[in-house]
């Protein structure tokens, strides 16, 4: 999940302008001579790198960009492009067949493992194998589920069969690297494999060496099928205070200041750095009030309705983060091609929240908290401990629910706390959380709305809200299963009216984040469809 990073104080942040960041013994920065050199500064760590096991999207998402290759990658105009693959299949050119459930896929013959070893279907083969394994902890089987078989008819060619037509299959490939079976195919356990902490893949540069609590340092592939990388030296730095790194980042020891950004109350202030320039990046990230459908407090829709109502959404978004995010009413962002711009917001009216409730039965008692058939309009507002930003928005609630009568009380823990059963089994009473559609850039949000997704209910998903509601079940299957965009977006815009209805969960904003680039870096661009701008860093040069 994603977690916005903490609003420091102004002084604070703007203090120690020429700090250097020593770690232990490693000290890294602009080596003199290091002129090919570029150092990537992120404030949270990576410690898994097998691609198909890491549960921290951004900063272990990077890692795989940097080791490992996918099938094919999307670009920051929304359109796929071969890597692994010769092609991208199509029905034109044969590779998916008339019915859409047949795939085959071409690869390219030139790859080759950072050892040295040929890339081949068999690799691609396996990697499914270890995908559909009930004993590896993957971190998603999402569109490989549907999967009914596959073979290798030739080294170049792995040949897939589809249990159903499954519109955003080619999304799931986009988003699974490909593992090496000459190295992990006769481990015991691919969980604990050493692999997943000394990576070996077909990316454009070769894992080299972690100091923890430090950096990653990463070296060329030259050998690379798409082209031998620009860079000598590539560093993804840990700096986890965000003064630290947004003050390496004025010295120029850190390069590019990525994943959560700089802060938005530095925004205009970065914009005059000398030799940088700071990019506004787009993300696949809504952060959202979660109501627990299964309390009691919350079983009334008009309860979650009046709640969104009663929140000054556009103070939030201007008190906590400058104004830098845009707006949504969807689990979309609104430059999705997906996103229903029909939708209407019902704006911040505390006046019409509170005649809301009281239409529905909700009175305010005695203690200034409404209630209803012995049910106090009360309840917890949980998100990570420390996170600034977040607590800052959550006063804010609580201070616009009072007006309503509705008590909200902030129960924060750590983030192994919060986002462990406490959100799974849905023992939570509201989240405060970002989280992106899982199969992005698809508007699929099956796994977090269908009525048989919820863990709290014995089954897999992560539908934590519990939201039941048989059209969008049917709507959902429908959506996945048509395969043209003209023919999906009618069915998006009606999932998206509903949800705003419903109110399962309530949306806020897209995050936009506040990138910052040195003006030496070239080749660098952001990319509003993947979680991090690493992603093609084979194109990265300096100078």
């Amino acid at each position: 999940m994603m977690v916005t990073g903490p609003a420091l104080g102004r002084r604070h942040l703007l203090a120690g302008g020429a700090a250097i960041l020593t770690l232990g013994n490693a000290r890294v920065g602009r080596a003199a001579g290091a002129a090919s050199q570029c150092v990537l500064g992120v404030t949270q760590e990576a410690v898994n790198f097998n691609p198909l096991l890491y549960v921290n999207t951004g900063v272990e998402t990077s890692v795989e960009y940097i080791v490992f290759d996918a099938p094919w990658q999307i670009g920051p105009d929304g359109n796929f492009f071969p890597n692994l693959a010769a092609e991208i299949p199509t029905r034109a050119n044969g590779g998916i067949s008339a019915d859409g459930r047949t795939w085959t896929v071409k690869l390219n013959p030139a790859v080759r493992w950072h050892d040295g070893t040929p890339f081949s279907s068999a690799d691609v083969a396996f990697t499914l194998d270890t995908i559909m394994n009930p004993k590896v902890a993957v971190r998603s089987r999402n569109g490989h589920d549907h999967v009914a078989s596959y073979d290798t008819p030739d080294p170049q060619t792995i040949r897939i069969q589809l249990k159903d037509n499954f519109a955003p299959y080619l999304v799931s490939w986009q988003k699974t690297s490909i593992i090496p079976k000459h190295i992990l195919g006769g481990v015991a356990d691919i969980n604990t494999a050493p692999f997943n902490t000394a990576p070996i893949g077909t990316g454009p540069f070769k894992f080299k060496e972690r100091v923890a609590g430090s950096y990653i340092s990463f070296e060329p592939n030259t050998a690379y099928h798409r082209g031998a990388p620009k860079l000598t030296s590539l560093i993804q730095k840990y700096v986890p205070d965000q003064q630290t790194l947004y003050a390496q980042f004025q010295t120029g020891e850190v390069d590019i200041y990525d994943l959560q950004g700089i802060p938005p109350l530095l925004y205009s202030r970065a914009k005059k750095l000398p030799g940088s320039r700071i990019l506004l990046s787009p993300s696949p990230f809504v952060e959202f009030i979660y109501f627990n459908c299964g309390k009691p407090q919350f079983k009334d829709k008009a309860v979650r309705k009046a709640i969104y109502m009663a929140i000054d959404k556009k103070g939030w978004i201007d008190a906590v983060y400058y104004g830098v995010p845009q707006p949504t009413l969807s689990y979309l962002p609104p430059n999705h091609w997906a996103y229903n711009k029909s939708l209407k917001d019902p704006g911040y009216n505390p006046a019409q929240a509170a005649a809301m409730l009281d239409a529905a039965g909700w009175k305010v008692g005695s203690d200034g908290v409404r209630a209803k058939d012995g049910v106090r309009l009360a309840f917890t507002m949980s998100t990570t401990a420390g996170n600034k930003s977040r607590e800052q928005a959550q006063q804010l609630v609580q201070q616009n629910l009072k007006k309503i009568n509705v008590e909200m009380t902030i129960k924060n823990m750590p983030a192994s706390v919060v986002w462990g059963d406490y959100t799974v089994k849905s023992e939570f009473d509201t989240l405060m959380v970002g989280w992106d559609p899982l199969l992005y850039p698809d508007p699929d949000y099956t796994d977090r709305i269908a009525s048989n997704l919820i863990p709290a209910k014995g089954g897999s998903g992560s539908n934590y809200v519990q939201y039941e509601n048989a059209e969008i079940d049917a709507l959902c299957a429908k959506g996945t299963a048509t395969l043209e965009q003209a023919e999906r977006k009618p069915i998006y815009d009606r999932i998206q009216e509903i949800l705003l209805d419903d109110m399962p969960f309530a949306p806020i904003f897209a995050y936009e984040l506040v990138i910052g680039v040195k003006d030496r870096v070239h080749g660098y661009e952001v990319n509003p469809y993947t979680p991090i701008n690493s992603w093609n860093t084979g194109a990265w040069s300096v100078g």
